[in-house]
């Protein structure tokens, strides 16, 4: 039997925020859980009520609502405190919860990996901490509704505060090891100069099909990451070296999803996942062709922002181009791409190299007979334009990046 959901926003006149646009997205998010949403309620304020977060008068239309409708759980927007939910379920006798629970859920129906699990399970007990008092009716359902059958509250022994404390140092101590394998790792390839290429997008953007788009054209791959229309199917960073031929590689990373008013502790749980985006040298943010949300866009630089990566250059590259008729109006550049169909990869990837091997320059080399190895080693990595053999050596026409170029100094001409 589906759950049956009233959802409640607050408009509180905002620029920039549309509450009706947010409550489509949260019903969406409720049936990523098999919630099914019934009626949608907007109060207009100029302030957050401290009791029920909207005014009394509207809880009574909602529990009305509640009865007629048949409704088992009422979801809320934005965050409530403790007290709010305690107050709402004393009033309306159903199960409260908000936007910040509902994802969590649905990462913990989604995560795989050691990594995303722990994550997952940190971000719930950090959300679940504060609020023990207040959401009786969630942790006492003991997993008995489809949205939280991972989610917080699956044990009792989550109702003892000092478990629950104590478990949140395990698990950051787990993650604190992976965070540090994760780094040995990273040095190896910063060590190496292998350029990361990030992707990032709102959550169900293409991110994950433009991956297989880059990684078939240029690896001719056939292994390809999961594409599923669906919220957050990616959680755990996916990375793949890529290589155009007679060109350097570059590491491409397929990142979690973003979404609007995303839960604080996820963000701080999943630090070591989203610390990958820091260390790229260029951000892909990937923009569904078919619905370039301004309210999306923003929501992704948003979060770009607070996880301090705005410095790092970023294209940005809108999915489904077999579909276009004509550009949005989006006020900065963009590039057209189609994984269904190819159209505007090779465009892409002529870009991304751009600006990842900006500094190439063109070297004359003179190699002695003995270090003709080295021709492999170019040709492998970089674009080797010439090769012409003379009596007394090797000249090698070469596009080089300026820290390559030490390697070679005792070999160049002019």
């Amino acid at each position: 039997m589906l759950d049956r959901a009233i959802l409640v926003g607050l408009d509180l006149n905002i620029l920039g925020v549309n509450q009706e646009k947010s409550l489509d997205e949260l019903e969406q998010l409720a049936l990523a859980l098999n919630i099914k949403t019934v009626d949608k309620v907007i109060q207009t304020s100029k302030k957050v009520y401290p009791k029920y977060y909207i005014g009394s008068g509207k809880v009574l239309e909602i529990k009305k609502a509640i009865e007629v409708l048949e409704a088992t759980m009422v979801i809320f927007d934005d965050p409530l405190s403790p007290a709010q939910i305690k107050n709402l379920e004393e009033v309306l006798d159903v199960q409260i919860i908000d936007r910040s629970f509902l994802i969590l859920s649905i990462f913990a129906k989604r995560a795989q990996s050691k990594e995303a699990v722990l994550e997952v399970d940190l971000a719930q007990k950090l959300y679940l901490l504060p609020r023990l008092v207040g959401m009786g009716k969630i942790l006492s359902r003991q997993g008995g509704g489809s949205y939280n059958a991972k989610g917080p509250g699956e044990t009792k022994l989550e109702l003892d505060r000092r478990k629950l404390i104590s478990d949140i140092s395990k698990i950051k101590h787990e993650l604190e090891k992976i965070k540090q394998e994760k780094m040995t790792s990273r040095k190896l390839r910063l060590k190496n100069k292998i350029p990361i290429v990030a992707l990032v997008g709102y959550t169900n953007a293409g991110k994950s099909s433009l991956m297989n788009s880059l990684s078939r054209y240029l690896n001719n791959d056939s292994e390809e990451v999961l594409e599923k229309d669906m919220l957050f199917a990616t959680l755990d960073t996916k990375t793949k070296k890529l290589q155009m031929a007679n060109k350097p590689p570059f590491l491409l990373i397929d990142t979690v999803g973003f979404v609007s008013k995303l839960p604080p502790e996820l963000i701080n749980s999943f630090e070591s996942t989203l610390s990958d985006i820091l260390n790229a040298d260029l951000i892909l943010h990937v923009v569904d062709g078919l619905n370039p949300d301004p309210f999306h866009i923003e929501t992704t630089k948003q979060v770009i922002q607070k996880l301090g990566a705005d410095h790092i250059e970023r294209m940005m590259v809108l999915t489904k181009g077999e579909f276009r008729i004509a550009p949005p109006h989006l006020f900065e550049d963009y590039l057209w791409v189609s994984n269904k169909t190819g159209q505007g990869i090779d465009e892409l990837v002529d870009n991304i190299y751009g600006v990842l091997y900006e500094d190439f320059m063109l070297y004359h080399l003179k190699l002695p007979f003995n270090k003709a190895g080295l021709i492999d080693y170019l040709k492998t990595n970089y674009e080797v334009l010439s090769l012409e053999y003379q009596e007394d050596g090797i000249l090698v026409r070469v596009s080089l990046p300026e820290h390559e170029k030490n390697k070679f100094t005792q070999y160049l001409l002019g």
